[in-house]
């Protein structure tokens, strides 16, 4: 079976490709191919499988949708399968400066490079903002309409919505968005998302 592999931030890295396609044999589950890239590529050994499971904040997608939505690292493969591999967000560090796209300090006062910045933005559907983010790049396990969390390269965006009052008796929707990845990515992403959004807003 051909399977297509999509590879991000540090994995893309280690990898040297962003992209790779692979002959998997009849059966082959998702651990199985995780098992084998360990085993290829230096880089990636003991970042993917842990205690035979697939290592916390290690996000896998098979066509759009969470393995762990799934059967997990027991998700039997078909031909013409992608998978997407994405590493932790923020190299694992904590993100505590909501509001700000300065990078944060790890706790021995090391600079990491990672972010966090939390945006509303009213006039606007989460289904919408779901749309606009997989427009920047972003993949997610749901449809739009029901997602709520999407990754790319590099970064995560989490989403909720409640109704606001604008004034008088008129409402509107107002998305909240958690941006949270390398300081760099969300600084290319958020003012791409925001103009889009004010677009839509108006």
């Amino acid at each position: 079976m051909q399977l297509t592999l999509k590879f991000f931030a540090t994995f893309r890295e280690a990898v040297g490709s962003k992209f790779a396609e692979r002959e998997v044999p009849e059966g082959a589950t998702v651990g199985d191919v995780l098992t084998e890239l360990e085993a290829e590529y230096e880089g990636l050994a003991g970042e993917l499988i842990e205690d035979g499971d697939l290592r916390p904040q290690i996000n896998v997608l098979l066509d759009g949708r969470e393995v762990l939505h799934m059967e997990g690292i027991d998700t039997t493969l078909s031909d013409g399968d992608t998978l997407a591999i994405f590493p932790p967000v923020a190299g694992g560090a904590d993100c505590t400066n909501a509001g700000s796209d300065e990078p944060t300090a790890d706790r021995d006062g090391s600079n990491t490079g990672s972010a966090e910045r939390v945006e509303s933005y009213r006039g606007i559907s989460r289904r919408l903002a779901v749309r606009y983010l997989r427009n920047l790049g972003g993949e997610t396990d749901r449809p739009d309409e029901e997602a709520t969390t999407v990754t790319g390269d590099g970064w995560r965006a989490e989403l909720s919505a409640e109704k606001v009052k604008a004034g008088g008796s008129l409402t509107l929707t107002e998305v909240t968005v958690r941006f949270s990845g390398d300081a760099a990515a969300l600084e290319d992403l958020v003012p791409a998302f925001d103009q889009k959004a004010m677009r839509a807003g108006g």
